[in-house]
Protein backbone atom coordinates (compact mmCIF):
# COMPACT_ATOMS: atom_id res chain seq x y z
CA UNK A 1 0.00 0.00 0.00
CA UNK A 2 3.03 2.35 0.85
CA UNK A 3 3.87 1.80 -2.89
CA UNK A 4 0.05 2.52 -4.55
CA UNK A 5 -0.23 5.74 -1.78
CA UNK A 6 2.57 7.37 -4.17
CA UNK A 7 0.43 6.78 -7.34
CA UNK A 8 -1.30 9.85 -9.06
CA UNK A 9 -3.55 7.82 -10.99
CA UNK A 10 -7.04 6.17 -10.51
CA UNK A 11 -7.00 2.89 -8.54
CA UNK A 12 -9.87 0.81 -8.75
CA UNK A 13 -10.47 -2.07 -6.13
CA UNK A 14 -13.23 -5.03 -6.50
CA UNK A 15 -14.12 -5.55 -2.59
CA UNK A 16 -16.60 -7.97 -1.02
CA UNK A 17 -19.85 -5.69 0.14
CA UNK A 18 -19.31 -7.36 3.75
CA UNK A 19 -15.75 -5.72 4.68
CA UNK A 20 -16.24 -2.34 2.67
CA UNK A 21 -16.25 -0.53 5.92
CA UNK A 22 -12.86 -2.19 7.13
CA UNK A 23 -11.43 -1.04 3.95
CA UNK A 24 -12.49 2.57 4.25
CA UNK A 25 -10.97 2.24 7.22
CA UNK A 26 -7.92 1.50 5.57
CA UNK A 27 -8.05 3.60 2.79
CA UNK A 28 -8.35 6.70 5.13
CA UNK A 29 -5.16 5.33 6.06
CA UNK A 30 -3.05 5.63 3.30
CA UNK A 31 -5.35 7.64 0.76
CA UNK A 32 -7.04 10.40 2.56
CA UNK A 33 -6.82 13.58 -0.23
CA UNK A 34 -8.73 11.20 -2.82
CA UNK A 35 -12.14 11.14 -3.66
CA UNK A 36 -14.00 8.00 -3.40
CA UNK A 37 -16.52 6.25 -5.85
CA UNK A 38 -18.38 3.03 -4.35
CA UNK A 39 -20.45 1.12 -7.15
CA UNK A 40 -22.62 -1.18 -6.54
CA UNK A 41 -24.06 -3.89 -8.57
CA UNK A 42 -22.82 -2.16 -11.36
CA UNK A 43 -24.30 -2.66 -14.75
CA UNK A 44 -27.31 -4.40 -12.87
CA UNK A 45 -30.57 -2.82 -12.32
CA UNK A 46 -30.38 -2.03 -8.60
CA UNK A 47 -26.69 -0.30 -9.62
CA UNK A 48 -26.06 2.62 -7.07
CA UNK A 49 -23.37 5.02 -7.29
CA UNK A 50 -21.24 6.60 -3.63
CA UNK A 51 -19.47 9.29 -4.36
CA UNK A 52 -18.09 11.47 -1.76
CA UNK A 53 -14.23 12.75 -0.77
CA UNK A 54 -12.85 10.21 1.54
CA UNK A 55 -11.84 12.23 4.28
CA UNK A 56 -15.67 12.64 4.52
CA UNK A 57 -17.22 9.62 4.00
CA UNK A 58 -18.28 7.60 7.11
CA UNK A 59 -19.17 4.21 5.90
CA UNK A 60 -22.06 2.14 5.77
CA UNK A 61 -24.47 2.12 8.68
CA UNK A 62 -26.38 -0.52 7.89
CA UNK A 63 -25.15 -3.80 5.96
CA UNK A 64 -24.79 -3.59 2.26
CA UNK A 65 -24.91 -6.84 -0.21
CA UNK A 66 -23.97 -7.10 -3.39
CA UNK A 67 -20.57 -6.34 -5.75
CA UNK A 68 -18.57 -3.26 -4.83
CA UNK A 69 -16.47 -1.34 -7.39
CA UNK A 70 -14.35 0.90 -5.40
CA UNK A 71 -12.78 3.95 -7.23
CA UNK A 72 -10.33 5.96 -5.51
CA UNK A 73 -9.38 9.15 -7.85
CA UNK A 74 -6.12 10.86 -8.70
CA UNK A 75 -4.09 12.49 -5.60
CA UNK A 76 -4.96 16.24 -5.20
CA UNK A 77 -1.79 17.85 -5.20
CA UNK A 78 -2.07 21.69 -4.05
CA UNK A 79 0.63 24.33 -5.51
CA UNK A 80 2.41 26.99 -3.08
CA UNK A 81 2.83 30.18 -4.68
CA UNK A 82 6.23 31.08 -3.77
CA UNK A 83 7.34 27.31 -5.05
CA UNK A 84 5.19 27.81 -8.13
CA UNK A 85 7.20 31.14 -8.29
CA UNK A 86 10.38 29.73 -8.34
CA UNK A 87 9.17 26.77 -10.70
CA UNK A 88 7.95 29.15 -13.12
CA UNK A 89 11.95 31.14 -13.27
CA UNK A 90 13.47 27.55 -13.44
CA UNK A 91 10.65 26.71 -16.25
CA UNK A 92 11.57 29.94 -18.04
CA UNK A 93 15.79 29.23 -18.30
CA UNK A 94 14.65 25.91 -19.54
CA UNK A 95 12.41 27.11 -22.64
CA UNK A 96 15.40 29.58 -23.54
CA UNK A 97 17.87 27.18 -23.49
CA UNK A 98 15.02 25.12 -25.97
CA UNK A 99 14.40 27.55 -28.18
CA UNK A 100 17.81 28.17 -28.88
CA UNK A 101 18.47 24.16 -30.22
CA UNK A 102 14.67 23.20 -30.94
CA UNK A 103 11.78 24.59 -33.05
CA UNK A 104 8.82 26.41 -30.88
CA UNK A 105 6.17 23.10 -31.45
CA UNK A 106 9.44 20.69 -30.03
CA UNK A 107 9.85 22.36 -27.31
CA UNK A 108 6.23 22.83 -25.74
CA UNK A 109 5.81 19.04 -26.25
CA UNK A 110 9.33 18.81 -24.68
CA UNK A 111 8.73 20.74 -21.40
CA UNK A 112 4.78 19.95 -21.21
CA UNK A 113 5.54 16.56 -21.11
CA UNK A 114 8.52 16.61 -18.82
CA UNK A 115 6.86 18.57 -16.31
CA UNK A 116 3.63 17.38 -17.14
CA UNK A 117 1.85 20.85 -17.91
CA UNK A 118 -1.30 22.03 -20.05
CA UNK A 119 0.75 22.38 -23.32
CA UNK A 120 -1.32 25.69 -23.62
CA UNK A 121 0.65 26.94 -20.43
CA UNK A 122 4.08 26.00 -22.24
CA UNK A 123 3.16 27.51 -25.52
CA UNK A 124 1.93 30.96 -23.78
CA UNK A 125 5.82 31.07 -21.79
CA UNK A 126 7.55 30.58 -25.05
CA UNK A 127 5.91 33.37 -26.86
CA UNK A 128 6.08 36.00 -23.98
CA UNK A 129 10.08 34.57 -24.16
CA UNK A 130 10.69 34.82 -28.16
CA UNK A 131 9.13 38.21 -27.91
Amino acid sequence: MEELKNYNFNIVFFIPAIKINFYIKFFKKYFLNRKILIAKEMTKLYEHFYREDLKNFEGFKNKIKGELTVVLSKSEVKNNSSSNEINENILRKEVIEYLKRYSLKDVVKLISEKNKLPKKKVYDLCLKIKK
